[in-house]
């Protein structure tokens, strides 16, 4: 996977350097892999999933990969860098005028004449030509540039008169991984289609201060001189990343990854290697363990009672019983798997498996049956000498079977083509979406409605305002009328006035505590307002990546399709059924030996076809 890596990385770059793709295109390029690693387990070069992607055509992916190979020479481009136009006195007084151009690469000069038809210079004007442009290095001999220019009318032809020396290009260094990088696998599948379960591999350990993986090898380069004697660096040497990640270290000069524990070295699908911690049970899982949850690999020397969980990395067991299992990676059962429920972020491999619940995200491969049971796979389903009876099935890149179904037992639902993942995550993406456009409407409306009453208590305190201007106008009127001499010598006026100044006052205040309710409202109507706007920035950021998060599942559905086919090397009995992506179908009798896929005649129409299995 490593030298995959390296291998992706180099081609990316040589499909830059030749403008194929832009940065951005091939960045998104790398997700969309990453998205078709993780799904489905499966490793796709970046050079297919670009193709697919419609980036690059099938001969530029050829041409990259020739020159990774060293098979096509890269070539400078031919637009001229720069020129200079030289004249000289020949014989006759008249002028002749002569193109001087170097290459881009600084690596050619050329002579030719600026028009058809012209006389050769003077051998003595090219040769200063040469050096008032500081052309000095690799110039060709006199006599030679002389027989050149003996020639008249001038050749049209140019003509090298100085060619530098190219830098020679340096090595990358290549990442060398000191464990097996597939532990887990499940099996080997040979060329005939069925499995060698016996050769399934050893699962790695290391201890503390272990060589997991180095840089090795690699060519610094070789400068090249321009034709102006100037040094020409190298390209730059572009070294693989050496990353780790937990249990692991890399070593002071960073070419080295080390392990920091006692356990089990993994290469994750982002290139990082680490080592986890390995779980040995030397009995059932039950009473005496509890249920176990360990993010390493749990080496089970027995079964699980019933009713217990687990949950971790990787698992290897013979029998697993009426329990719950949850696993980022693959799982080993080398007996069977009984009325269990299991969620295998891996493949997974068992002896049989009978009335239990599965969800695995990379193959599933059964060596006697499958009964009764519902099983999501976004992988292959192999069942290849076995049988699948009673059963719901759902593989993404199609089922292998002996036999399907029996006499008595009910038929079996087999989906192929489907990728149960993608339209869960799609789903949920969608549901998201949803919900997110639902929360901008409301803070949008939201904002409206506050919008709404801002202006009302803007009015409101406006008419308060005015109140409050006719009640202070009212009082001092009748304050000046209280100072009168008249209203001394009245005191039942007096006492009239001094009521209606008290009452002016009190209706004042009222006024004036209305007016603090109303900015205190408007405050907070304001505050409300900000927050909301706030909200429709944070919901249009998570709507965009939502949207985002939609094309990458699009696109990666698109570049790793469903394989719509059940292959059946025995009996398939009658009213088994079978649906694709887009058709279904009843098989209406007992049938032996056969194929069952969907197929598209044109772009609109499907059909499930049976044919003999070849």
């Amino acid at each position: 996977m490593a030298d995959s890596e390296r291998q992706d990385k180099l081609f990316g770059d040589l499909a830059i350097e030749k403008q194929m793709i832009t940065r951005e295109k091939l960045e998104r390029a790398l997700v969309i892999q990453r998205c078709i690693v993780n799904r489905t387990k499966v490793y796709m070069p970046i050079g297919a999933v670009m193709q697919k992607m419609g980036l690059v055509t099938e001969s530029q992916v050829e041409e990259v990969l020739a020159i990774q190979k060293g098979t096509l020479p890269e070539t400078p481009p031919a637009e001229p860098l720069q020129s200079a136009v030289v004249s000289g006195p020949v014989e006759g007084g008249s002028l002749t005028v002569i193109n001087l151009v170097v290459s881009p690469d600084k690596l050619t000069a050329t002579i030719a004449p600026i028009k058809a038809g012209q006389a050769p210079p003077p051998l003595d004007v090219v040769k200063l030509m040469l050096m008032e442009k500081e052309i000095a290095f690799g110039v060709v001999s006199d006599s030679l540039l002389a027989v050149h220019l003996s020639k008249n009318p001038f050749p049209e032809e140019p003509f090298v008169v100085a060619r530098g020396t190219p830098p020679v290009a340096g090595q990358p260094p290549e990442i060398r991984y000191y464990f097996d990088t597939n532990p887990m696998r499940i099996g080997t599948l040979l060329e005939d289609g069925t499995m060698d379960w016996k050769n399934r591999g050893e699962i790695p350990q290391v201890s503390v201060g272990d060589l997991l993986a180095e840089k090795v090898g690699g060519e610094p380069g070789k400068p090249g001189t321009s034709v102006f004697g100037l040094e020409i660096p190298p390209p730059r040497v572009k070294e693989p990343a050496l990353k780790f990640s937990r249990g692991a270290e890399r070593s002071e000069d960073g070419r080295q990854i080390l392990a920091k524990i006692k356990g089990t070295p993994k290469l994750g699908t982002d290139g990082r290697v680490g080592v986890f911690g390995v779980l040995p049970i030397d009995s059932d899982i039950g009473l005496e363990t509890g249920n176990v949850n360990f993010d390493g690999h749990i080496e089970v020397n027995g079964g699980i009672d019933n009713g217990y969980t687990v949950k971790g990395g990787s698992l290897s067991i013979k029998e697993i019983q009426n329990a719950e299992i949850e696993l980022t990676d693959d799982l080993v059962s080398h007996g069977g798997i009984y009325g269990s429920k299991l969620l295998v972020g891996g493949h997974l491999k068992a002896s049989h498996i009978h009335n239990s619940t599965l969800e695995v995200l990379g193959d599933l491969v059964v060596e006697k049956e499958i009964f009764g049971c519902t099983i999501l796979v976004n992988g292959r389903c192999l069942v290849d000498s076995g049988k699948i009876i009673a059963s719901k099935i759902t593989a993404k890149k199609g089922i292998q079977v002996k036999d399907i179904g029996t006499q008595a037992a009910r038929p079996s639902e087999l989906i192929v083509g489907v990728d149960f993942k993608f339209e869960r995550d799609m789903n949920a993406l969608k549901e998201q979406l949803a919900d997110l456009e639902r929360r901008k409407s409301e803070s949008t409306n939201a904002i409206i409605a506050l919008k709404g009453q801002i202006d009302k208590m803007d009015a409101e305190l406006g008419r308060v305002a005015q109140e409050q201007d006719g009640c202070m106008v009212q009082k001092r009127q009748l304050e000046e009328k209280l100072k009168g001499p008249e209203i001394s010598k009245n005191p039942e006026k007096r006492a009239l006035l001094e009521e209606l100044i008290a009452d002016l006052a009190a209706k004042y205040e009222a006024l004036d505590k209305r007016v603090q309710e109303l900015m205190t409202m408007d405050d907070m109507a304001r505050k409300q307002i900000t927050q909301h706007h706030n909200n429709l920035k944070e919901f249009d950021q998570l709507i965009a990546a939502a949207q985002e998060q939609i094309g990458l599942l699009e696109e990666a559905a698109k570049v790793d399709p469903g394989i719509p086919v059940v292959k059946a090397s025995g009996i398939v009995f009658a009213k088994t059924f079978v649906a694709g992506p887009h058709r279904k179908i009843l098989i209406p009798e007992d049938m032996h030996n056969v194929r069952i896929a969907e197929s598209q005649e044109d772009p609109k129409q499907f059909q499930m076809k049976i044919s003999s299995l070849r």
